[in-house]
């Protein structure tokens, strides 16, 4: 019994010390991420700090049709991105890189995950077999349906272009976006880019240590 608690003992003193180090590698040089999208400068109205963009609210559904807003990621950063189940081209490469990122950090609660489905066709229970083709825990990574005249608010919502969703299918939308737990966008990053998903893991690392950091 006393070996067994002095395991439990050196694993709770070991395991803050691995996370650090997780959070710390690479990032010695430290340096904040941008916060992307407009911004009110300080003025007559805001005479303190720059007022930075943020997403607006937002309500969805996911693979197990719980309701999704922006609140749902409270004091969480992620990533969020748009796609169609129906689509095996860029989808499904965005998909399986960002699967990659997910299960990089799937250990990490403060991360997650949204792809909102561009496709009005799309229903809750093909989600759900598309989300269990990844093997998304649906407490992570959120696989969405929305009501159809409000997907192009959401879109704009995390900067994607202006555009019908329409006039470019099949290609779709490749963009991921990082959100920090402030809801400012930290960084966008091309999924067709193999550079790009990989910026995307280190950049993650920079905004947890961001957050594990104050005063930085």
């Amino acid at each position: 019994m006393r070996r067994k608690g002095f395991w439990i003992s050196a694993g709770l003193l070991i395991v803050p010390v691995v996370i650090f180090y997780i959070l710390g590698s690479g990032v010695q040089n430290y340096k904040k991420l941008p916060v992307l999208g407009p911004r009110i400068l300080p003025g007559v109205n805001h005479n303190k700090d720059t007022i930075y963009y943020t997403v607006p609210d937002f309500e969805a559904w996911d693979q197990t049709g719980k309701t999704i807003t922006k609140t749902t990621f409270a004091d969480r950063v992620y990533v969020a991105s748009f796609f169609s189940a129906k689509c095996n081209t860029d989808c499904a490469t965005m998909s399986r890189r960002l699967t990659q990122v997910y299960e990089k950090y799937i250990e990490f609660t403060e991360v997650q995950f949204i792809s909102f489905s561009t496709d009005p066709d799309d229903s809750i229970p093909q989600l759900a077999r598309y989300a269990e083709k990844y093997k998304a825990d649906p407490n992570i990574w959120h696989f969405a349906i929305c009501k159809k005249n409000t997907i192009d608010h959401i879109k704009y919502g995390f900067l994607f272009p202006d555009g019908d969703l329409a006039a470019i299918e099949p290609k779709h939308y490749t963009q991921l976006v990082l959100v920090d737990k402030a809801n400012h966008i930290r960084g966008i990053y091309d999924s067709a880019s193999e550079a790009d998903v990989l910026q995307l893991q280190d950049d993650l690392k920079v905004l947890l240590y961001e957050y594990h950091q104050p005063g930085l």
